[in-house]
């Protein structure tokens, strides 16, 4: 689905349900962001940072996607 497309849904949902699903996917990624962190720390103190240079990449990800979920919820939520 185009991204115009994926406005189009939004903009025919009730506001209150966009606000619901934005939090829920916000909410998604904070707890795949604390997993991934915990996890990956985990990793690097049994395992050691040398065989594990690149796992920090997952973690900054997922991070990234909840500051860009939260970021567009609190966007909806001024535009509403």
């Amino acid at each position: 689905m185009t991204r115009l497309g994926h406005l189009t849904y939004l903009r025919e949902m009730e506001p209150k349900r966009v606000i619901q699903v934005t939090r829920a996917a916000e909410m998604f990624w904070l707890v795949a962001s604390i997993v991934a962190t915990g996890g990956t720390a985990f990793l690097m103190y049994t395992e050691g940072i040398e065989s594990n240079k690149f796992l920090p990449l997952i973690p900054i990800l997922s991070w990234l996607w909840y500051f860009v979920r939260r970021a567009f919820r609190k966007r909806l939520e001024r535009d509403i």
